[in-house]
C-alpha cells in the first residue's frame, strides 16, 4: 500500500468501540476491525471525552501506539513517543466554579469531578462513575472537592447529569442534554466548550466542560499533519454529541446506531449496528474490504 492509500481512523469509545463502558469490554468483530487497519499499514487513533487514566487499558489492549486525544482535545499525546510534546489546555478555574453555581445547571448535576495531570477531585465518590474515568488509579485522587486544595491549572470539569434528579424543577426545555447544552453555550459560550456524551444505558448524561478551542475536530488536523493523511483518506466513528465536529471534519463519518439522532444526521453513513453489536468493526472490515476491491 502507497502512503497515498493510508488511512486515518480516528475511533471514540464510550457508546463507539465500547460494548460496556464500566468493564471496558469490546466486542470481538470491533478488535478484529481495528487490528485489520493497523496491519494493512492505516492509522488508529482514540479520540475521546475521557482522561488518559480511563484510556490506557483500552489503548494497550488494542496494541495501539498513535496519538491520543482525551478529554475531547484538552490533553493530545503519545503516551509511548517520548518526543511527542503533549498539548494540553487548561481551563480557567474561577470561571469553571462561575458556572457550576449556575441554578439550572445544579438542579440536574448529580456529582461532578475538576480534573487535571495525574490528579482529580470528585464531589462526592460513585462506585460507576470512578470506573469509567479510572479516577481510583490516579496518583492523587481526592474523593470531595476541597477549593483551597484545588491546583490553578485543571484541564476540565466533568458532570453527572441526570434529568430525573430529585428536586429538579427546571423548565421543561431545559430537562434534555440538547437544549441544556444550548443554554450553557448562550450563557457562557465567551467561557468554555461544552458537551455532552453518554456513558450507560440510561437517561444520564455526562457533560464536560473543556477550555476556548477544545474539540475532537482540533485533534483530527493534528493528527492529519502529524501522520501526512490527506483529509480525502478520513475516516471517524462516533455517537456522542461530542463527536460531532469530528464527523463534519472528515471525508468519511460514520455514527453508531445507537447514537443520538442528530449525531446521526451529522454523519455520511449510520451502521446498522450498535456498540454492543461491534458496529466499529463490521464498518472497519466492509470499508478495507471495499478499498482492496477498488
Amino acid at each position: 500500500m502507497s502512503t497515498q492509500e493510508k488511512y486515518l481512523f480516528a475511533i471514540d469509545l464510550d457508546g463507539t468501540v465500547l460494548s460496556d463502558s464500566v468493564t471496558n469490554e469490546i466486542h470481538p468483530k470491533t478488535i478484529k476491525g481495528i487490528k485489520m487497519a493497523m496491519n494493512r499499514g492505516h492509522v488508529v487513533s482514540i479520540v475521546t471525552g475521557r482522561p488518559w487514566v480511563s484510556t490506557k487499558e483500552i489503548y494497550e489492549k488494542l496494541q495501539l501506539d498513535t496519538i491520543v486525544g482525551n478529554i475531547n482535545g484538552a490533553h493530545i499525546h503519545n503516551p509511548y513517543d517520548p518526543f511527542f510534546i503533549d498539548y494540553i489546555r487548561y481551563v480557567n478555574l474561577n470561571e469553571m466554579l462561575y458556572i457550576l453555581n449556575d441554578e439550572k445547571l445544579k438542579k440536574v448535576t448529580k456529582n461532578y469531578a475538576i480534573e487535571g495531570p495525574g490528579w482529580v477531585q470528585l464531589k462526592h465518590r460513585d462506585e460507576e462513575l470512578e470506573q469509567v474515568f479510572g479516577f481510583n488509579k490516579l496518583p492523587k485522587f481526592l474523593d470531595r472537592i476541597d477549593l483551597n486544595k484545588i491546583p490553578l491549572k485543571p484541564m476540565g470539569v466533568i458532570l453527572d447529569i441526570d434529568f430525573n434528579k430529585e428536586g429538579n424543577d427546571n423548565p421543561s426545555e431545559y430537562n434534555n442534554a440538547k437544549n441544556l447544552k444550548i443554554y450553557l453555550e448562550r450563557r457562557y459560550g465567551d467561557l468554555a466548550e461544552f458537551n455532552y456524551w453518554s456513558k450507560s444505558d440510561d437517561d444520564s448524561k455526562i457533560f464536560d466542560i473543556t477550555a476556548l478551542g477544545v474539540s475532537k475536530s482540533k485533534v483530527i488536523s493534528l493528527l492529519l499533519r502529524f501522520y501526512d493523511i490527506d483529509v480525502e483518506n478520513t475516516v471517524a466513528i462516533g455517537d456522542g454529541f461530542n463527536d460531532i465536529s469530528m464527523l463534519k471534519l472528515v471525508k468519511h463519518s460514520v455514527a453508531m446506531a445507537n447514537a443520538d439522532q442528530n449525531v446521526k444526521d451529522s454523519a455520511s453513513f449510520v451502521s446498522k449496528l450498535t456498540n454492543k453489536e461491534g458496529g466499529v468493526g463490521d464498518f472497519i472490515i466492509n470499508f478495507l474490504n471495499n478499498l482492496e476491491n477498488k
